[in-house]
């Protein structure tokens, strides 16, 4: 990302500071939105464009610190020049301390664009709830979450179970199909093997309609399936089209 293009210093109070990421800032006693100087952190998703080397980490976490370290707080900023976005460029402190210097220190984000001169930062409070931002770290590493997103690390599972379950149903279902009256009673309703297949079954509903060769014809089930399998590669597509772009 260019910098540099205007040079310009101005100091200036920042009251009711928030972040919308990790190296964004915007002050409520002004309105245009400002890049912190000389660091990088984590960018959103959708944020990192194609053929741009972007810092690796948990963006989320990044914002959520730095939200920590200045919530309530009035900072002492001063610009430093305009990006080619025409945004300032500004370098924000709190007490005589450099909010960019702790966010480095504490793995959020790295050095780039510019140059810190954070010493050791050995008087920085510790934001409340947060991890201690007084040990420097290299300023290219990057720390991991200090919590997982365990949203994310449970999709597999759900998938392995959903569609176990799924295979399940159409084997019970097509069991219950070819025995006596009593059995054929108690048959699996369409409307719920749509359903498992709705959340993440579909893989195993189509392995299941071939290999048991159930339910390959039925209509109009078998056309809602493929309705249903259409739509989650839509979605499937427009999520990739968005993380790359």
């Amino acid at each position: 990302m260019p910098f540099l293009l205007v040079a310009a210093t101005a100091a200036f109070i920042c009251t009711a500071p928030t972040h919308h990421d990790g190296d964004n800032i915007r002050c409520g006693n002004r309105p245009e939105s400002m890049r912190l100087h000389a660091i990088d952190a984590p960018e959103m998703p959708g944020s990192c464009r194609p053929g741009r080397e972007c810092t690796p980490g948990d963006p989320y976490a990044a914002r959520d610190y730095l939200r920590s370290l200045t919530a309530g707080q009035t900072l002492q900023c001063e610009q430093r020049e305009t990006d080619n976005y025409g945004r300032p460029v500004v370098s924000c402190s709190l007490d005589g301390e450099n909010i960019g210097c702790a966010m480095i220190a504490a793995g959020h984000a790295v050095e780039r664009y510019g140059r810190l001169d954070c010493g050791t930062q050995a008087t920085w409070q510790e934001a409340p709830g947060v991890a201690d931002a007084r040990t420097p770290l290299q300023p290219a590493a990057i720390a991991p979450p200090l919590v997982p997103n365990l949203g994310w690390a449970l999709v597999p599972l759900w998938l392995l179970v959903i569609n176990l379950a799924t295979y399940a149903a159409f084997a019970i279902d097509k069991r219950r199909a070819v025995a006596g009256t009593r059995r054929r009673t108690m048959r699996i309703p369409e409307s719920r093997l749509l359903l498992m297949a709705a959340i993440g079954g579909t893989p195993a509903a189509f392995a299941a309609q071939q290999r048991l060769r159930h339910k390959t014809s039925k209509q109009p089930f078998a056309t809602q399936l493929l309705l249903i399998a259409g739509l989650q590669i839509g979605v499937l597509l427009a999520l990739v089209g968005l993380a790359l772009f």
